[in-house]
């Protein structure tokens, strides 16, 4: 710390007179006092404090939005895939995949993929997608186009020019992994700010979050894009950047307009895109050859997502497989369990209950309950839906709704029983 008299110095003789007189008036001050305090009003003065000199805002002359393209040839393979195979991929296969038929009718041809690099993950009119990455197939190569806004106060412009691509490239449908609960919500809310209407509303729109959700829960423990890119595709991102790193690299960037820290970030949106496209892919050729997976888990999945197309037929069958080649009981069990629903649908249930058997095995309840409600209602044998009434109440564990109804069951069962033998009585007599 420099000595008052040094500082004093600096303002000069003249100055301090004429300031001092201006401090006459302060209560209370004693003359060093006064003295600190023009030092103080001078340092002010030149923008300084405590001896630092305030750094002036770095004020950067650059376009609203840069425009970055990537391109990944047809014969790229990834894993079991190759990029090239999309040309010959059939609709039907995304409309089982997506659960809709309106996907059935589209041009394989025209489907973007997308993906956001944002501000945050908190959602809301503070959270930016700063970067908009589109992913689609282009003469020989799926390329990849990422818009990135270089200047938050020109939004504006910045969505322009996505709606004109949009518009340049006659998309039929829009492919996205947690889209639906997280971009399309947080980029509509960008459009409506700058009064604008979001055009990839008028896509039909497959969030593969879901079907990938169906398809490798029984077999990763994380349904996340990286990790399904890497498990099944080969695809590493060991030199990746943290994504919770993201919002304060592109920060640094606007501050100091530094383009090697956003690079890292470009770089991890285009690979997130060609991921998204290949694993797709993938799952669209598990539907055309089973044999391509891996594990018994995936076959148990493509049988859900028939099911719930409303593919029955290939949904039994593909129940059917996992049940035969599942080397794990929880596998195997929900491939009976959803096989059993299937055929008492078809009204076999002779063959339902060879399954609800197994099940019961396993203390299943609901198996439990459907031997029970077949003896009492197809077979008419009272005594033997008795038997497996009691037979759950000893070995399985209950909740109270499921106890009381169990017992209101085997109630209900012992007064026809009664009756029976009543009836039995009186024919006798």
């Amino acid at each position: 710390m420099r000595k008052l008299h040094d500082r004093l110095k600096e303002i000069g003789p003249k100055r301090i007179h004429k300031k001092l007189n201006g401090l006459d008036n302060a209560d209370g001050l004693t003359t060093r006092e006064k003295l600190e305090k023009l030092v103080l009003q001078n340092l002010k003065r030149k923008g300084l404090t405590a001896g630092r000199r305030r750094e002036a805002p770095v004020v950067v002359d650059r376009e609203p939005f840069l425009v970055k393209d990537f391109f990944y040839p047809r014969e790229g393979r990834y894993g079991k895939v190759r990029l090239g195979d999309w040309y010959a991929l059939q609709p039907e296969a995304l409309a089982i995949i997506s659960g809709s038929s309106a996907f059935s009718g589209l041009d394989i041809h025209k489907v973007l993929f997308f993906d956001t690099e944002t501000t945050g993950l908190a959602g809301g009119t503070g959270t930016i997608p700063f970067m908009l990455g589109f992913g689609f197939f282009s003469e020989q190569v799926f390329q990849v186009k990422i818009f990135l806004l270089q200047d938050l106060d020109r939004e504006g412009e910045f969505l322009a020019a996505v709606d004109e691509f949009l518009k340049t490239g006659n998309f039929s449908a829009i492919v996205t992994f947690n889209g639906k609960a997280f971009d399309f919500p947080l980029l509509e809310t960008r459009y409506i700010l700058q009064r604008r209407r979001m055009p990839l509303l008028d896509l039909l729109h497959l969030d593969f979050l879901f079907p990938a959700r169906t398809l490798w829960k029984n077999t990763f423990d994380s349904r996340k894009l990286g990790y399904l890119g890497e498990m099944l595709l080969g695809l590493s991102r060991a030199d990746d950047i943290d994504a919770s790193t993201i919002p304060a690299l592109y920060f640094n960037f606007l501050r100091h307009n530094d383009f090697s820290v956003i690079e890292p970030i470009i770089e991890h949106n285009a690979m997130d895109l060609v991921g998204l496209a290949a694993v797709v892919l993938l799952g669209a050729r598990y539907l055309d050859d089973y044999k391509l997976t891996g594990d018994e888990g995936e076959i148990l999945g493509l049988g859900l997502l028939c099911e719930r197309a409303g593919l029955l037929e290939k949904a039994e069958a593909y129940y059917r497989i996992a049940k035969d080649v599942s080397g794990r009981n929880a596998v195997s069990e929900q491939a009976v369990r959803r096989l059993s629903v299937l055929l008492k649908k078809k009204k076999l249930y002779i063959e339902a209950m060879t399954l609800w058997e197994i099940l019961s095995g396993t203390n299943d309840l609901q198996a439990f309950r459907e031997i029970s409600v077949h003896y009492e209602h197809r077979e008419r044998n009272y005594y033997q839906a008795v038997e497996i009434v009691e037979k759950a109440l000893g070995s399985v564990t209950l909740s109270p709704s499921q106890q009381q109804d169990l017992e209101k069951r085997l109630q209900r069962l012992r007064q026809k029983i009664a009756k029976l033998e009543e009836i039995d009585v009186t024919c006798d007599v």
